[in-house]
């Protein structure tokens, strides 16, 4: 790929609800992009504040097309993965935006930058973030992963938040060719799940692109810590891991003909193992190489999987 090559334009998938508290701080940093060659789509989840004024207002205000829509009301994931299979979607790269967050000038530029290296086969960026309430004095960074990413980790972890992620335009391809129903538990881990199982590239940037705001309504929250990994073992002994690794199975089966011949066994394997109990559960994900990104939570997954709670 010539390094001088325009970056395309690139479509923005911003999913809304209620968002009106933080919203115009995020649209005010996607107008400040350094690269602005984007289009917005909005999918407003039937807001009942001023969110839908205010991205009435800001469409008034910018050059770029701005377009909203009525989401389905299937939650954060049938949001996103809804409008990414709009028909009318325009073919390109596709990043994705929370209401809530800040995005740094440099974004959009420095993702598209690295997925136009990936020479036409399905790729996904993804990074770091800062954290915090306030942007002005954020926490700290999100945790530096140091296993590559891979459809190994993809099946039990994701490694970066949807709202870092942008899909290559052969990425959102795959995507739409998957579909959306059933619907996986997050959209986030599903993009990390497909296309690391279609043998595509996972670009995974270790500088944050944005300030990832902190509060209540978080869905997930801050990933690291010992309260964050309290709680993670909270959510398996919950069984609600248990839900979501069921969730993003079938979703994976509805769509296993878009998998690497090696990736469509792991799964199948993967899905046997979740069937047992045991030592043998131990063995058989030993064997395929299932691991989170430490080694610690690697270990405490596997036996909450030998006593059936993956």
């Amino acid at each position: 790929m010539n390094r001088h090559t325009p970056l395309p334009t690139v479509t923005i998938l911003l999913g809304t609800h209620n968002g009106a508290a933080h919203l115009s701080a995020q649209l005010a940093s996607i107008a400040r992009q350094n690269h602005r060659d984007w289009r917005l789509w909005v999918t407003d989840d039937a807001s009942t504040d001023a969110t839908p004024e205010i991205i009435d207002a800001f469409a008034r205000a910018v050059p770029q097309e701005v377009r909203r829509l009525s989401g389905p009301g299937r939650g954060v994931a049938g949001n996103f993965l809804g409008t990414l299979c709009h028909p009318e979607l325009p073919e390109g790269p596709v990043a994705f935006c929370d209401q809530d967050d800040i995005w740094y000038p440099h974004r959009l530029g420095r993702a598209l930058d690295r997925l136009q290296a990936a020479d036409a086969v399905p790729a996904l960026y993804c990074s770091r973030t800062d954290v915090g309430i306030d942007p002005d004095r954020p926490w700290g960074t999100s945790p530096l992963w140091q296993r590559p990413p891979c459809f190994r980790n993809a099946l039990i972890q994701t490694v970066a938040g949807g709202n870092t992620m942008v899909l290559s335009t052969e990425g959102a391809a795959l995507a739409r060719a998957a579909g959306c129903d059933p619907l996986p538990a997050f959209h986030d881990w599903w993009f990390y799940q497909l296309v690391s199982g279609a043998g595509g590239r996972i670009l995974y940037d270790s500088q944050p692109t944005l300030f990832y705001r902190q509060h209540h309504k978080n869905q997930l929250g801050r990933n690291r810590g010992l309260q964050a990994r309290y709680a993670r073992l909270g959510t398996i002994w919950q069984g609600k891991y248990h839900h979501w690794i069921t969730r993003n199975q079938r979703a994976l089966q509805r769509c296993e003909h878009l998998l690497t011949e090696e990736n469509r066994a792991i799964l199948a394997e993967f899905v046997a193992l979740r069937r047992r109990k045991g030592l043998g559960v131990v063995s058989g994900w030993q064997r395929l190489g299932l691991h989170r990104q430490g080694r610690l939570e690697t270990a405490l997954m596997t036996g909450a999987a030998a006593l059936g709670r993956i």
